[in-house]
């Protein structure tokens, strides 16, 4: 997609916590953005290259309060009992299993006077805080994702701009964020009275300015308390935790006879389309990718474009056969402006990331004429080999606009129509030089937004379809869920919980002895959404009426370059 044009709704959990270079998080949600060169500061610039991380959120909490289910002058279609429709329903908690799932909103209506659906305005009813929230409505602003990593009014420094009082600070500010006596700022996450069925969430964004970087989410300013016991409470045979018992950081939670702490239960999710929610954006399980890699082998490739688009490629097939789907090769615009196809989606090679490699290795610039419509036709022909069950795919990489052969829309229509004999359901189209977000609409398939991608500014193909990579591989799922003790220690171990930045690998694999192996960079220039949601089942006991828990949640970056995603630089370091 044009990144310059892709503007966020208000929902699209998304704008602005930043530190540049080296700097870290005090009070307050914030990020620590850690250049990690083993370079040293020079009238106070990086020497080596920078590393910006900027974040931002939106927060949800359902407590039933009837104004959650007001749709205008009418109410929105909800229900405690699973539907008979389940499909026109969202089922609440996000990312809960379905045992725990206590709500269900018509995701289908258009209840209100617009044409928001029953789920769309719950979520609008529920929401606690935003960044950035010039209204202090609780739902985030909109704003354009262009000017995330230079519009210093969007953005914000940590953590001064916790401060949602403070000038120029895009926090909500209302009672959860601001104490009544005006006094403190409260952490993110402040569950002081929760009662069985609440749940909420969280969605944060992240955006990695220039360089590529490791991602780990973490937590701070825990704190949880019992506040005393009620007479249920004292009686309770799970009770356990004398009544004046708080815990403040890590250690003490660990041991803490607290017992919200076990009776809350968390998940987190990559959210792919940034909605606050797990939605159907992902693709259906066991539909691996079947992919072909149509590659632009014309002269005017060489050089420094055609490393750069043979590297990117290489990476993009290293994602999509590790995620289990395969990868064919096929280059277009050869010497006789014809295209052929270098390695079938059928053959054994095409799940060999070292053999897949070694074909895109060979990818020339010595062609004549730009044939992107013949490359259609060679790759869709070759898809016909994928299996039933896979998805197939064409990927097309160019640096220019069609000049011989059949029209790339021609050929997109011929293979993406209603023929019996069509085999691919979608095209990419990856652009860059001569090549115009105009010429890559024509024959992208679905035409439209997320199916383009040109490179801007200082992007390379390599970044571009890095990113593409984990649209392809990802769908959005839920990467872990435990209770909120078992989440907080995660979270405040080391660096926290790492990310993976092809959005496919589970947490049991990232937190394994094996973690800096097992995970990919966030590219440079992008965008990604992670989601935390907690619920109090309904079926919990008496235990917990008086306990607390507060805390906020983070993250921290380090680049790419001379980092193995082990997380090197863990040493604290001054202001």
């Amino acid at each position: 997609m044009s990144h310059d044009d892709f503007e966020l709704s208000r929902r699209k959990a998304l704008a602005a916590l930043g530190t540049i270079g080296v700097a870290s998080a005090g009070a307050g949600l914030g990020t620590s953005a850690y250049f990690s060169d083993q370079e040293t500061f020079q009238n106070n610039q990086l020497t080596a290259g920078t590393l910006d991380m900027k974040v931002d959120w939106e927060e949800h909490y359902h407590d039933g309060s009837d104004d959650e289910f007001s749709a205008g002058d009418g109410e929105i279609d909800w229900t405690m009992e699973e539907p008979g429709t389940p499909s026109d329903y969202y089922s609440f908690p996000v990312g809960a299993p379905d045992a725990d799932k206590s709500v269900w909103v018509n995701q289908t209506d258009s209840p209100g006077d617009g044409d928001a659906s029953s789920r769309d305005l719950f979520m609008d009813n529920t929401s606690l805080e935003a960044y950035p929230d010039s209204d202090d409505d609780g739902v985030q602003d909109s704003f354009d994702q262009a000017d995330v990593c230079s519009d210093t009014d969007i953005l914000a420094d940590a953590p001064d701009d916790m401060d949602p009082t403070s000038a120029g600070s895009g926090r909500t500010e209302n009672d959860d964020t601001y104490d009544s006596d005006g006094q403190e700022v409260l952490p993110l996450i402040n569950l002081q009275d929760v009662k069985p069925g609440d749940f909420g969430e969280v969605t944060f964004s992240f955006h990695l300015c220039t360089n590529p970087g490791y991602v780990w989410m973490n937590g701070a300013n825990v704190q949880a308390a019992e506040n005393g016991h009620t007479e249920p409470e004292a009686e309770d045979t799970d009770e356990a935790g004398s009544s004046d018992e708080t815990a403040v950081g890590r250690g003490e939670i660990q041991n803490a006879e607290i017992e919200l702490l076990d009776e809350i239960q968390t998940a987190f999710w990559y959210d792919d389309n940034c909605n606050n929610l797990v939605d159907g954006d992902a693709r259906e399980a066991g539909e691996d990718p079947c992919v072909q890699l149509v590659l632009d082998a014309s002269s005017s490739m060489s050089g420094d474009r055609n490393a750069d688009a043979i590297s990117g490629a290489k990476t993009l097939a290293e994602e999509i056969i590790n995620a289990g789907g395969k990868v064919g090769v096929t280059f277009f615009s050869t010497d006789d402006d014809d295209a052929t196809v270098q390695q079938s989606v059928g053959s054994a090679d095409a799940t060999d990331v070292s053999a897949t490699q070694g074909v895109i290795d060979g990818l020339p610039a010595t062609g004549g004429s730009t044939a992107i419509g013949e490359g259609i036709l060679a790759a869709d022909d070759d898809l016909q080999n994928c299996e039933n069950g896979e998805q197939p795919i064409q990927i097309v990489v160019t640096d220019g606009q069609n000049n011989t052969g059949t029209a790339p829309s021609t050929a997109a229509d011929n293979v993406t129509g209603s023929d019996t004999d069509d085999y691919t359901d979608e095209i990419f189209a990856v652009g860059t030089g001569g090549a115009t977000e105009g010429s890559l609409l024509d024959f992208a398939r679905p035409s439209d937004d997320d199916h383009t991608y040109l490179t801007a500014g200082s992007e390379t193909f390599e970044d571009v379809l890095t990113e593409l990579g984990g649209e392809i591989v990802s769908a959005e799922q839920v990467f872990a869920t435990m209770s909120l003790r078992d989440a907080l220690l995660e979270l405040t171990d080391g660096n926290g919980i790492p990310l993976d930045g092809d959005l496919s690998t589970n947490f049991d694999e990232l937190t394994g002895d094996d973690d800096a192996e097992a995970r990919d960079c966030f590219p440079g220039n992008s965008t990604k959404c992670i989601g935390f949601s907690w619920w109090l089942p309904v079926d919990h006991a008496n235990e917990i009426q008086s306990d607390s828990v507060q805390f906020d949640l983070g993250f921290y970056t380090e680049q790419c370059r001379h980092n193995d995603g082990s997380g090197m630089n863990n040493e604290e370091v001054d202001a």
